[in-house]
């Protein structure tokens, strides 16, 4: 497989290695050119620890499976080896107070947080050893104040008051750690953990954890194609684009807009949606759009769209009187916009569409707003469209002018 690529995204890259390591087999091969990727470099991403979002761009050094975190712990006593409460995990970030809300398993990265989401006030990321694509079922990780090569990686994160944005704290040695994890079982991992940080003020948490898999990941040597994450959207997208021809000189210029969401209604399945941008050889570039649907637990490539087709104009379960307004109004308008294109420009591509809606039920009206390209390198259009609400349903009335708006506070149309 002649497969050449940009190195700017190094999941994009961690996806391309995935296709060329199990639908290529032996037959496949990277061609170092252009930018392109040669074996020995591939050997290395496997083995490599993985980039991290906010994390310090640090290469971590070569782990040597699967003795690795072996030689870690055999550093550390057992008499050594701190008491681990049987309770959930807690203790303190930059001397607040931390309980562990929710936990993650995602490229090679253990994350804790206080809270439910990526927002939280306070984390702890352990950076593991090892691929970043294997959940680390059955594995310990012992350090007891002087890590080798192969230890963990710590960040700290934590809001200061009056703060949007995170502090940052990163250890890598210094400190001490216990960290094991059990089997895997419906998708999460239990452990438990005992982390001592050589900060001002002694961070520490302790305790127990069930923690969600999360993210792309490989189980026995295969894709797990039932991971929620873009980058399993990322690899279906290859590998439908080489089904017919694994040999064929594909370059994949990037990818964008790529999103999963859950069903809109009880009883429907997760849908997914991608944008690739690639050429053959040395024809020129061209844009497809992937819908994908989560079926029997895997997803899967359901159809494919057009430059000049919207997503949000096709979707793969229509908006129904149980969505909300704001979301059946999005769909109407992608609906509106993608004809008048069709009409007024039939040789033009829609590019980076955005939609934005709002209404009041008590006044019966709602507006969506469309923001969209006519070319990769058009200028930003902006087009308004007015509903009202009938006896019917939500019905589109006209495209507001350039210099109209709608008062929801009286739900009038006046001047900008």
């Amino acid at each position: 497989m002649n497969l050449k690529m940009n190195l700017d995204k190094k999941s994009l890259i961690q996806i391309v290695v995935l296709v060329v390591l199990v639908a290529g087999g032996a037959g496949a091969y990277l061609m170092q050119q252009g930018g392109g990727l040669d074996l020995s470099f591939i050997t290395n991403l496997l083995e490599s620890k993985p980039t991290v979002t906010r994390a310090p761009t640090a290469h971590a050094p070569t782990a040597k499976k699967p003795d690795a975190t072996a030689q870690v712990a055999a550093n550390i006593p057992k008499s050594n080896l701190p008491a681990i409460p049987a309770t959930p995990a807690k203790g303190q970030i930059h001397g607040l107070p931390f309980v562990v809300e929710s936990s993650t398993i995602e490229n090679g990265v253990f994350t804790m947080r206080l809270g439910k989401d990526v927002t939280s006030d306070r984390e702890a990321r352990v950076l593991l050893p090892g691929s970043p694509w294997e959940a680390p079922a059955g594995k310990s990780f012992k350090v007891p104040g002087a890590p080798g090569a192969a230890a963990p990686q710590i960040v700290l994160a934590w809001k200061e008051a009056g703060q949007d944005t995170p502090a940052e704290q990163t250890f890598t040695d210094k400190y001490s750690l216990l960290l094991e994890f059990g089997q895997e079982k419906d998708g999460k991992l239990p452990g438990r953990i005992y982390l001592s940080l050589p900060d001002e003020v002694k961070s520490n948490i302790a305790g127990t954890f069930d923690a969600d898999i999360r993210g792309f990941r490989l189980v026995n040597g295969k894709p797990d194609v039932g991971a929620d994450s873009v980058d399993t959207l990322e690899y279906l997208a290859l590998r439908e684009l080489l089904k017919d021809d694994p040999n064929k000189a594909l370059e994949v210029i990037g990818f964008r807009d790529g999103r999963y969401s859950p069903a809109g209604t009880a009883g429907k399945n997760m849908t997914g949606y991608i944008e690739t941008e690639y050429r053959i050889g040395q024809d020129p570039p061209v844009i497809q759009r992937f819908q994908f649907e989560k079926q029997g637990g895997e997803w899967k490539v359901v159809r494919t769209l057009g430059v000049n087709q919207l997503d949000e104009a096709h979707p793969l379960q229509a908006p129904s009187a149980k969505d909300s307004p704001d979301k059946f109004l999005i769909y109407l308008a992608a609906k509106r916009l993608e004809a008048d294109v069709h009409k007024q420009s039939p040789k033009k591509g829609i590019y980076e569409p955005m939609f934005t809606s709002r209404h009041s039920d008590k006044f019966k009206i709602g507006v969506s707003e469309a923001s969209y390209k006519l070319g990769p390198s058009g200028e930003v259009q902006k087009t308004a469209y007015l509903f009202r609400q009938r006896a019917g349903g939500w019905a589109l009335e006209r495209v507001l002018g350039g210099k109209e708006k709608v008062d929801f506070d009286t739900g009038r149309i006046a001047k900008r």
